[in-house]
């Protein structure tokens, strides 16, 4: 863990649900098996991470001791159901208020709590039968000593849509626990534990979900006031009915840099060792890793992109579990009212096998390209934002999509 301030925590603990809040609409493009194949709220690109990347948000914060805000998107999809032949073009349209609050919204308290929820009702043109609501809820709790620091986090996510590892059109849910306690050694030097559970289901019975255990221990050094890096050593257990259970190991480094200026990074690095009940006799080594990177460019100019890898057992295909790598880059250009972004995310997933199995899978390679634009309209309480995104997929189904974005906003 990372040498920080105390008031540094005040900050994770401010925005956590925000940035949970915020992950959706940035990721909403993942299949929803790929996106919580690492479900770690301590990791490096969850709510609560080791780096000090939240930092990026404060604009953004809670204003008091409560904030909300009610959206309005309406979206085009070229290709709803990701076929490679008989394309059906869908619109739909979503409405998600979200309300947040915070005990401590200024900083400085040694005990504060984060608490936030956010329904999402959705509606079909044409594919009526799938209307419904998500919703997504997270607290957060963080207590500060004079060397200790706890932070405890619990999150609830349910996404809908169609998820090109689990055969069409699924509603997913997770529900994740975590604690984690950070002790200052010396004014360098610090020590930490994590401790996560997650489970995540489909709510369908021909789509298998998973359960998740995971622990680390580590340490850090700040080998100046803008770097520290620090070893980490982690194990984990997951269960699946479709792949036994898969106990790993790993080892890595951690570390941050945060420049007074302009670039902000924090990552990690390290090999992970795994055997599965079903396959004892094969023990696999792999890399795992994370990046989470922004970097202010000039004033007009600001560059932001991630790394996050994972491995979650497959929800349709029986002793195989998916090793995946997610990659995304977006560019952001200030415009006198508004901005416009362009981004690109990359999901690479290899599906290891873990048992005996009829038919070989082939490699999935995910590859969006997007162009986005908002501006801030009769106040800087109301916004609009448009976006255009074309998808392009090779593997055992190749297909490609074309999505137009374009919604309203209002926060108080």
């Amino acid at each position: 863990m990372p040498n920080r301030p105390r008031n540094s925590f005040k900050k994770v603990a401010m925005f956590a649900t925000f940035v949970s809040c915020e992950a959706c609409c940035f990721t909403g493009a993942q299949d929803f098996t790929i996106r919580f194949a690492n479900s770690n709220p301590f990791g490096v690109n969850g709510p609560l991470p080791f780096g000090e990347s939240l930092d990026l948000y404060a604009e953004k914060g809670l204003k008091g001791g409560i904030s909300g805000e009610i959206g309005l998107q309406s979206t085009y999809d070229s290709n709803f159901f990701q076929s490679p032949n008989n394309l059906e073009s869908e619109l739909s349209t979503t409405i998600s208020p979200s309300l947040a609050y915070s005990t401590d919204p200024e900083g400085g308290a040694r005990i504060q709590m984060t608490a936030g929820y956010s329904p999402t009702a959705v509606a079909y043109l044409h594919n009526t039968n799938l209307n419904g609501i998500d919703q997504t809820g997270s607290i957060s709790l963080v207590i500060s000593g004079s060397r200790t620091v706890i932070s405890a986090y619990t999150g609830y996510v349910q996404q809908s849509g169609v998820d090109r590892f689990a055969g069409g059109y699924v509603t997913g849910s997770e529900l994740s626990f975590g604690l984690s306690g950070i002790y200052q050694l010396a004014p360098r030097t610090s020590l930490f534990a994590n401790w996560v559970n997650s489970s995540v289901d489909y709510g369908e019975s021909s789509t298998v979900g998973f359960s998740n255990y995971s622990a680390s221990v580590g340490g850090n050094w700040a080998a100046t006031e803008i770097f520290s890096f620090g070893p980490s050593l982690n194990y984990s257990t997951s269960n699946s009915d479709n792949t036994g259970s898969r106990d790993s190991w790993g080892c890595s480094i951690q570390a941050r840099y945060k420049d007074v200026g302009n670039l902000q990074m924090a990552g990690s690095l390290g090999l992970q060792y795994w055997k599965n009940s079903r396959d004892a006799e094969t023990n696999t080594l792999n890399f795992m890793g994370s990046l989470n990177v922004s970097y202010e460019i000039s004033e007009l100019w600001s560059w932001s992109g991630s790394i996050q890898s994972g491995v979650v057992p497959s929800p349709t295909q029986s002793n195989y579990v998916i090793n995946n790598w997610s990659v995304t880059s977006y560019l952001d250009r200030s415009l006198l009212i508004g901005s416009i972004a362009m981004g690109l995310d990359m999901a690479f997933s290899n599906f290891d096998q873990v048992g005996v199995v009829g038919t070989s899978q082939d490699v999935e390679q995910n590859i969006g390209v997007v162009l986005r634009y908002g501006r801030p309209i009769v106040s800087n309480r109301f916004g609009f934002n448009t976006s255009i995104r074309y998808v392009l997929n090779r593997g055992s189904i190749d297909w490609s999509q074309i999505q137009l974005n374009a919604g309203l906003s209002m926060g108080f």
